[in-house]
């Protein structure tokens, strides 16, 4: 696994996409939220042999305000072509698109922090080339004093993601929403201590 063959999964991606009604997600070519939930239906009852991810792009929403949209469409198919790639190796995986930077993964709970950390650092060697020399340099794209006069640096993008591995105190249709904030501030407490 890696970029050769995401960037395989691109163009057959791009070969299939003359037709949207062969893809769930247009823009990804993976399952929606309507199959994501279908997943989560036979999944759910096996929390502690699978484990769920809530994946999120990192620091995009900085990235579109400093260099704008033009590229925000690749940004998206790259980290989806990452994660799908990526579970490609491992039986019994899964991953499908939740939102517009947000994807939910499914694997085995024995392999999914190995697969999560695999796809972060391709997704990071691959947003580099998104940025300028200035920003690659400095691990930033910009900077601001907080209200309380801190120094706040706000970093490049990367895969942040939100992981059970055992039952949450959570009814399974509520779930996604349950992840997805949790996984919001994740991102939020790491902008605010950057590594």
């Amino acid at each position: 696994m890696g970029l050769k063959e995401a960037k395989r999964y691109i163009q057959e991606l791009h070969k299939k996409q003359d037709n949207p009604f062969l893809w769930p997600n247009y823009l990804t070519g993976l399952p929606d939220r309507q199959a994501v939930l279908k997943k989560l239906d036979s999944v759910y009852p096996k929390i502690g042999s699978y484990g769920i991810a809530f994946v999120r792009i990192g620091n995009i929403h900085p990235y579109l305000l400093k260099y704008g949209y033009n590229r925000h469409s690749e940004l998206i198919q790259w980290a989806a072509a990452i994660l799908k790639t990526s579970c490609k190796g491992v039986r019994g995986s899964f991953v499908g698109t939740v939102g517009t930077h947000d994807f939910l993964l499914i694997a085995p709970a024995k392999r999914l922090d190995s697969l999560l950390s695999a796809s972060d650092r391709l997704f990071r060697k691959k947003a580099m080339q998104f940025y300028n020399e200035t920003d690659r340099s400095r691990g930033y794209i910009f900077s601001f004093k907080d209200d309380s006069g801190s120094n706040v640096k706000v970093g490049l993008m990367k895969l942040i993601s939100y992981v059970i591995k055992e039952k949450p105190e959570v009814e399974k249709l509520n779930l996604i929403p349950y992840l997805e904030r949790l996984c919001r501030e994740k991102e939020a407490e790491e902008q605010k201590s950057p590594q």
